[in-house]
Order: C-alpha cells, then sequence, then structure tokens
C-alpha cells in the first residue's frame, strides 16, 4: 500500500531548466554584437558546462565561471566590465523566482490530502533551498531533503529515515537520471513525468518495473487519489491495483 509521496522539485514542479536557456539567449545575443554565430556560441557554451560539471557539479559557481570562460573563449582580451556582464547574465537565474508549473498546485493540493508529501531535490542547498521557501504550498509539505545527488544510498536512506518501506513510496519526477532510475533500484515506485531538461539528466535507461509515466504532475496524482483514470494509458490503468495495494 502506498504510503508516502516524494516529489522532485526543478522541472518537475517548477519552471527551471528554461532559465538556464533563457540566459544562454542572453549570452548569445551578446557575443554576436562581437561576431560570434549564436551556434558557435551555443557548442562552446554546452561543451564548457558539461566540462565544468565534472569538477563543480550544481555549485552556484558553475554557470557563472561557464558564461565567463566562453565570453574568453570567444574574446580573449575582455576587460573585466565585460566579464562582470556575462556574469552577471548567469546570475539572473539563481535571483529569478521560478514559475510553478500549470496544475501544480491543484496536484499538491490532491496528494496532500491522502498522504504525507516530501521533496527530494538536488543541488546547490542555498538555492534550492530559496526556491523552496518561493513555492506557494510549502506549508502543506511534510517536508524536504536537500541532496548533492540523488542515488540509491539517498533514496533508500531517505525512505528509511521516516519510517516507510520503499515499496510504500512513490518517487515522481521528470529526470530519468536522478529521479526515476535510483529510487526504483532503491526498491521505490517511480512516477515519471517526461518533460524537457538538462542534457546531462537525460538518460536513454528506462527501468522495466515500477515505473509509471504520465504527461503532467497533476494526471498522476489523480491517478494515485483516484480521482481520473488516464483513459489514453490502458497498460497503467491495468496496473493500478498493482501499485496501490503492492506489500511486501
Amino acid at each position: 500500500m502506498i504510503k508516502a509521496i516524494f516529489l522532485d522539485m526543478d522541472d518537475t514542479l517548477i519552471v527551471n531548466t528554461v532559465l538556464y536557456e533563457q540566459a544562454a539567449a542572453v549570452l548569445s545575443g551578446y557575443l554576436h554584437h562581437y561576431g560570434v554565430s549564436l551556434s558557435d556560441t551555443h557548442q562552446v557554451l554546452n561543451k564548457t558546462d558539461h566540462d565544468l560539471f565534472k569538477t563543480q557539479g550544481y555549485s552556484r559557481k558553475r554557470y557563472p565561471d561557464v558564461f565567463e570562460r566562453v565570453l574568453k573563449h570567444f574574446v580573449p582580451d575582455a576587460d573585466q566590465k565585460a566579464v562582470g556582464t556575462v556574469r552577471h547574465f548567469a546570475e539572473t537565474v539563481f535571483n529569478t523566482v521560478a514559475k510553478v508549473k500549470p496544475g501544480t498546485v491543484e496536484a499538491i493540493d490532491l496528494l496532500t490530502e491522502h498522504f504525507p508529501v516530501y521533496i527530494v531535490t538536488q543541488g546547490d542547498k542555498a538555492i534550492q533551498e530559496a526556491r523552496l521557501s518561493h513555492l506557494p504550498f510549502r506549508d502543506k509539505l511534510s517536508g524536504a531533503f536537500v541532496v548533492d545527488k540523488k542515488d540509491v544510498a539517498v533514496f533508500s536512506g531517505t525512505v528509511r529515515k521516516l519510517g516507510f518501506r520503499p515499496n510504500e513510496a512513490v518517487m515522481i519526477g521528470d529526470s530519468l537520471k536522478s529521479d526515476i532510475i535510483p529510487s526504483v533500484a532503491a526498491g521505490l515506485h517511480a512516477i515519471w513525468i517526461e518533460a524537457h531538461n538538462w542534457s546531462v539528466e537525460s538518460s536513454t535507461e528506462v527501468p522495466s518495473e515500477r515505473m509509471y509515466k504520465f504527461s503532467s504532475l497533476l494526471e498522476a496524482a489523480r491517478y494515485l487519489t483516484h480521482y481520473e483514470a488516464p483513459m489514453e494509458l490502458a497498460v497503467l490503468r491495468s496496473r493500478k491495483a498493482h501499485i496501490l495495494t503492492e506489500a511486501a
């Protein structure tokens, strides 16, 4: 029997990736004045971001550092004013309050009426805590965990810490790599809300069991609370009793 819901935050509850893309577009426009093509900026930006992620991870410092390196790649003699300008472009990602995705508030209302709901999100602790504080439904949540990385150990430890068995919890998120694959490996059920997210979070691997896919968080919430079965997902509908009643 399902007793707890775990939710990812970025691009599951709030619009996040688009903030990075908007900042990147501003950088591209800025460098275009130096004669740099948009495609060249995009290519160097992606490579630099992936390279720095290997050493800096989700640190707040990474994205401004990426923008500075991209600037100096194309404009080696860029002065400190130019450096400060592009770093400011990157900082807007963290200074902007992310919008809540459509249907999220209604989904949270449904889920919290039936289950304790927890957020499990990874990233820079200060950034994620600030984003958590802006959620309009923050007081309805039973808890929130900001972790460095979402892996099997994190999901297993979080479930155990809260007093649940793995098969009594459902993880809902947009990233196969960070949300779905490790939570299923830890014994949880998982619901994948496919969304446009960062390429680092992409994966071609899809779990063969205990994974369900919905088009939105609201659809998943209605499914879990018996409110409205997804008519177009016959396979999921036929397994409804399984996810809601399975017990070890």
